[in-house]
């Protein structure tokens, strides 16, 4: 089963790439934005927090002269009080001088939030910080405060950034989902795009997995919307598929000339060598035994020649069926019957059927598989051949208990001179045509072979045709 995402796939890693990209990309300058808008908003509040904390001693030096510093502070203090920002001022022993209305408001009453509040930036009173306090974010500023040119004590101011804070989140998670959004519709968006960039790769992949020797000459590559480098590709597939396809037919019409041409006189020297031993009386032993062997041979090369043939006119669509609708039982009996040990090895179960065939290639069917079976099975395994109705076909099995098939060349048995055994073949006088010669005669008939095998059992053979 094909995955359904393949990462080894060019779209699924230049899509991963423009991900990736797009992460980097929009994902930073998020982050570049967010960061930047923190910085601006401690920066302002840092900014207020400190003019507020350097104009106090400038309104206090102004009311000092008209009044008591204990008032001075707190007019200056209620002058510059904000409702986010607080304000007191200690002596330099510790004790409180004055403070902004704000520390006694509800909201930072809550839960002793001032008294901890004043207490933290007592003990850290390091100038401007940024503390956190109760889920509250606190902008501080301390610093020594003078008067008439004498210090005091200690200013402390607080800007209380909590409400730009939790605004500034809210704008960062958005910025977040609308970035997740883009990266997210951007890989979909780039997805689509090369998968529809990729069809012409994706037609070639096709074309080439079903070209075959049958319509080498008919398959070309043709886009009408590719991009130029695709284009480039296909028109040289097609050169390579036409000096394919040119050099087959040569190849093609070679075998079918060179087998005419040489079937002809073998076959008169076959007839030569058959009269010679018909009138072989006068022949010592050793020359009837060679002369047997020349026609044994001659006859062997006829039957090579005559399937070489066969097989270049199914290539060439020149090999003509007559197919009629027939009883099979007498046809299959009539090949039982020519097997040389057809009484003791071969058992058969044949039902009264018909089927549309060719008889005379069914015969050479039936021949080729029977006598495949009795050369790849020992003298003493039988043969079993059965026939019987199977829907709307009629199936033929020639079963053997002989040392069966490889898992592996299951596919390659049909192809023409392929051999599983290359001893075993040429001690049986194989020349791996047989099977291919038998695949080509039952498409031929519209029909269909199979094989089942299994190492040390034997295998089974099953044509099948339409009734």
């Amino acid at each position: 089963m094909k995955p359904v995402v393949d990462p080894n796939s060019i779209q699924f890693r230049i899509t991963v790439g423009m991900v990736l990209a797009s992460v980097m990309g929009i994902g930073g300058f998020t982050g570049w934005i967010n960061l930047r808008m923190r910085q601006l908003l401690i920066e302002s509040h840092k900014a207020n927090a400190f003019l507020i904390a350097s104009r106090l001693g400038e309104d206090i030096d102004l009311y000092d002269a008209t009044m008591a510093l204990p008032q001075a502070l707190s007019m200056a203090i209620d002058y510059r009080e904000q409702p986010d920002v607080a304000i007191w001022v200690r002596s330099p022993d510790g004790k409180l001088l004055a403070q902004s209305d704000t520390l006694s408001m509800g909201s930072w009453q809550v839960n002793g939030f001032a008294s901890a509040l004043m207490a933290l930036v007592h003990r850290n009173s390091t100038g401007l910080d940024v503390v956190r306090l109760q889920n509250r974010h606190l902008v501080t500023c301390s610093s020594p405060l003078k008067v008439g040119g004498q210090i005091i004590g200690s200013l402390y101011v607080v800007d209380d950034i909590t409400e730009d804070h939790t605004s500034l989140s809210r704008i960062t998670r958005t910025l977040a989902l609308s970035s997740v959004l883009a990266i997210g519709i951007g890989a979909v968006a780039t997805s689509l795009y090369i998968s529809r960039a990729m069809r012409p790769i994706r037609k070639m992949n096709r074309l080439a997995a079903n070209v075959s020797t049958d319509n080498l000459a008919d398959t070309r590559l043709e886009f009408e919307q590719a991009p130029t480098e695709v284009q480039q590709l296909a028109q040289a597939c097609n050169m390579m598929i036409s000096r394919l396809s040119e050099a087959w037919e040569q190849q093609r019409r070679f075998v079918s000339d060179v087998s005419h041409e040489l079937r002809t006189p073998l076959t008169l020297v076959h007839g030569y060598l058959q009269s010679t031993l018909r009138r072989s009386d006068n022949l010592t032993p050793t020359q009837r035994e060679g002369l047997e062997i020349a026609a044994d041979e001659a006859d062997r090369t006829i039957r090579l020649l005559q399937d070489l043939l066969d097989l270049a006119r199914a290539d060439g669509g020149h090999l003509r069926f007559q197919l009629d609708r027939q009883p099979l039982q007498p046809v299959v009996q009539e090949v039982l019957e020519m097997s040389q040990y057809a009484s003791d090895r071969i058992h058969s179960n044949l039902e009264p059927v018909d089927a549309l065939a060719d008889r005379n290639r069914l015969k050479q069917v039936l021949i080729n598989l029977i006598d495949n079976a009795m050369k790849y099975s020992a003298d003493d395994q039988p043969i079993k051949v059965d026939m019987r109705r199977i829907g709307n076909y009629v199936c033929i099995e020639i079963k053997d208990h002989g040392r069966g098939i490889p898992l592996a060349d299951l596919t390659k048995i049909f192809d023409p001179f392929y051999r599983v055994d290359e001893d075993r073949s040429r001690a049986t006088g194989g020349t791996g045509l047989g099977l291919s010669i038998v695949k080509t005669l039952v498409e031929g008939m519209n029909g269909t072979l199979k094989v089942q095998s299994k190492l040390g059992e034997g295998s089974v053979f099953t044509v099948s045709l339409p009734v």
